[in-house]
C-alpha cells in the first residue's frame, strides 16, 4: 500500500475511533461483517470505486448493506462511496481493530499452523502470546498453511515468534551449509 493510502486509512480508522466513542466495539463488529461481505465478492470494492458507477446504485447499495448499523457505520459507508474508498475498507477496519486492541492492552494474535487448533490448544497459545507479546488479553486467530509442516508462528502486529518445522528445517539447512563451506 502506498504512503498516501497508509495516511488515508489511518485518518478514517483515528475519526472513527474518536467519533464511535462508547460503541467502538459495536462500530467494529458492523464493520469487520461488512468486510466479510467485500472479502466474499472481491469485484464489489473496485466496482464500486469505479467512476462510472453510478451515485444512484451506490446509495441503493449502501442503504442495503448499513441497514440496522450504527449512524457511525452508516456515515463511514457514505464518505466511503463519496471518496471512492471502498477499496480501502479492509485496511481501515484493521487500522480501527489496532486501535481498540491497543487502548484495551489487547491483541490479535495470528497462529499459522498447518492443520487446526483444538479449543485447549488456542487456550494454551493464548496464555504463552500474553505473556511473550506482554498483553493483557490475545485474541488467537488460528490461520492453516500446511506449508510450514508443523509447528506454530505467532504474529502479533510487527512481532513474530517462528516456531514452524520449516523455519527449523531452514536453519538446519543453512547451518551444514555454512559447516560445509568452512570445511572446504
Amino acid at each position: 500500500m502506498a504512503f498516501n493510502e497508509n495516511r488515508i486509512v489511518s485518518n478514517y480508522a483515528q475519526a472513527l475511533y474518536e467519533v464511535s466513542k462508547d460503541q467502538t466495539a459495536k462500530v467494529l463488529s458492523e464493520l469487520q461483517t461488512i468486510e466479510l461481505v467485500f472479502e466474499q465478492n472481491k469485484k464489489l470494492a473496485p466496482t464500486l470505486d469505479d467512476v462510472s458507477v453510478p451515485s444512484v446504485q451506490q446509495e441503493v447499495f449502501i442503504q442495503t448493506l448499513s441497514k440496522g448499523t450504527s449512524h457511525v457505520t452508516q456515515n463511514l459507508l457514505e464518505t466511503l462511496a463519496d471518496n471512492r474508498h471502498f477499496s480501502l475498507l479492509e485496511e481501515i477496519v484493521n487500522q480501527l481493530e489496532r486501535l481498540v486492541n491497543v487502548s484495551e492492552n489487547q491483541s490479535l494474535v495470528l497462529a499459522t499452523t498447518a492443520v487446526s487448533l483444538t479449543k485447549s490448544q488456542v487456550d494454551k497459545l493464548s496464555r504463552i502470546a500474553q505473556a511473550k507479546f506482554n498483553y493483557e488479553h490475545v485474541e488467537i486467530k488460528n490461520i492453516i498453511d500446511p506449508a510450514i509442516i508443523g509447528g506454530v508462528i505467532l504474529t502479533a502486529g510487527s512481532k513474530t515468534i517462528d516456531g514452524s518445522i520449516k523455519n527449523k528445517l531452514t536453519q538446519l539447512n543453512n547451518q551444514i551449509k555454512a559447516a560445509a563451506g568452512k570445511e572446504q
